[in-house]
């Protein structure tokens, strides 16, 4: 059963007889199961270290986008397969991989024989494609650049993108509200129609007002002495969160982003784009951030390091 052929159960339910043959003949038969005691947690992985490959089972309902009340009520579904190379904790994976791919492919080979799909792909320190029914993200050794590991996945189906119908569709309309008190009319006649009224009690309480489900959006409020330059007492609006779709479980914010920035941007279009020295950037395994500061507001971009796009964006007041 090769890579090729791995590929094919994408999207099938674990239960399904073609997922069980896989697991029985590659995987000791070992089930996927979610943790009964993280009701949180919908995913679980079946990981076969000697031949270099791990199953992904994510719960069907979050998968597609059903609503929540359905979770952890149906199958869990075949949702990513990662295939390695040899690596501290894997043994390579002893067949054939997708695409033609061999663990002796450069970053250069790995993209020729992904040149059907060229125009979607995004690069970092890894490469990424989006492929009509999943995606596909190739790591390299550090040591010679050679292919590390082939991750393909399936992609979440966004939450149905909300309407703007009045309400604010720019980040820079709300920069210009930063530092106004939450009892400011102008503050809250602006903020009106994110119904933010019914949310009172939790910007009161948690300092935040979490619309990500609605609106794609955190809002974020501080005492008024925690931005700098400012005296005064009480809370004041400091900042706003713009989450892509599915990240952290979120609507995609419908709205424009500073300097033209999507979603879909790459690091290198991120920076190409904002064309400024950044204050801090740092990257991990998974995920990176970088920090501009501008007199008008601090922008800080969260990103991908597996799929190479922007995972959030938040603008905030200066000094916060």
């Amino acid at each position: 059963m090769d890579g090729e052929k791995l590929l094919e159960l994408l999207g099938l339910a674990s239960i399904e007889a073609p997922v069980q043959v896989a697991l029985r003949e590659l995987a000791r038969g070992i089930q996927p199961e979610l943790d009964a005691d993280d009701q949180d947690l919908l995913v679980d992985w079946v990981s076969v270290n000697e031949l270099g490959l791990e199953f992904g089972f994510e719960d069907e309902a979050f998968v597609k986008a059903l609503h929540p009340g359905l979770r952890r009520e149906g199958p869990l579904l075949l949702s990513q397969l990662y295939f390695y190379g040899d690596t501290p904790t894997t043994h390579p994976f002893p067949y054939a991989l997708p695409f033609g791919l061999t663990l002796d492919d450069n970053r250069e080979v790995v993209r020729d024989k992904l040149a059907p799909y060229e125009g979607t792909r995004r690069s970092y320190v890894r490469d990424s494609w989006n492929l009509p029914s999943f995606d596909v993200t190739v790591a390299y050794r550090k040591a010679d650049q050679r292919l590390e590991s082939v991750l393909c996945h399936l992609r979440y189906i966004p939450w149905p993108v909300p309407p703007i119908d009045g309400r604010p569709s720019t980040v820079e309309e709300f920069v210009a509200l930063f530092g106004r008190k939450w009892s400011d009319p102008h503050l809250r006649d602006a903020l009106q129609p994110l119904d933010i009224e019914q949310r009172i009690g939790e910007i009161r309480s948690e300092h935040e007002a979490d619309l990500r489900m609605t609106d794609g959006i955190e809002l974020v409020f501080t005492d008024a002495a925690n931005l700098s330059g400012r005296g005064g007492q009480g809370l004041v609006f400091a900042a706003v969160r713009c989450y892509a779709a599915r990240v952290q479980d979120s609507a995609e914010w419908p709205g424009t982003l500073p300097f033209g920035l999507e979603f879909r941007d790459s690091q290198h279009e991120v920076f190409a784009k904002v064309n400024a020295r950044p204050t801090r950037h740092e990257d991990d395994v998974l995920t990176g951030d970088v920090l501009w500061e501008f007199k008008e507001f601090r922008l800080t971009v969260e990103y991908s390091n597996v799929e190479n796009r922007i995972l959030r964006v938040t603008v905030s007041a200066p000094g916060y």
